[in-house]
């Protein structure tokens, strides 16, 4: 079966459970092509599934964590993270260095190289998305993103509502 066909298989699956509406679903597809975009990265760049996962929770971070808090965020033991971290360190993905504020803490950096192969990656389709948002007008693209943004809110909030603690 086709990755096309296998998501409308997904969908009509999920539809069972929940009724929304045709933005909604259209919506959910985009959550599950971003599934198969980090997967295809992750891919690419030769990491497993958590290492990337380790990688995005790197990027996101607004300071530095150490491993201690990345195993926590990815629901590891510590001892599993310190790994992680050493196969992320070992490969060129990231470095350890001693934190500012606290020259006893050691925190994790993404490598400047990394990101920029990661960022690489993602060019063609950025451009693709520019192509697209071409169609519309300036007015169209306006509420889509006012739209999206309202929309990322809501996810990240049911996120976090789904998180315990």
């Amino acid at each position: 079966m086709s990755e096309r066909g296998q998501d409308e298989a997904v969908e009509r699956r999920e539809r069972g459970y929940v009724d929304a509406s045709e933005v909604s679903w259209a919506v959910r597809a985009l959550q599950r092509a971003q599934i198969e975009l980090d997967r295809a990265l992750a891919d690419q760049m030769g990491l497993r599934a958590l290492d990337y996962a380790a990688m995005i929770f790197l990027l996101q971070s607004t300071r530095p964590p150490g491993p201690v808090e990345l195993a926590t965020w990815l629901g590891i033991s510590t001892g599993s993270g310190t790994e992680l971290a050493d196969r992320l360190e070992h490969s060129g993905h990231l470095h350890r260095r001693r934190a500012v504020d606290d020259r006893r803490r050691i925190v994790l950096e993404l490598d400047h190289d990394a990101v920029a192969a990661m960022v690489d990656r993602l060019r063609p389709l950025f451009a693709d998305l520019e192509r697209v948002a071409d169609t519309f007008t300036e007015d169209e693209r306006a509420v889509i993103a006012r739209y999206l943004d309202a929309v990322t809110d809501r996810t990240r909030a049911h996120a976090a509502s789904l998180r315990p603690g």
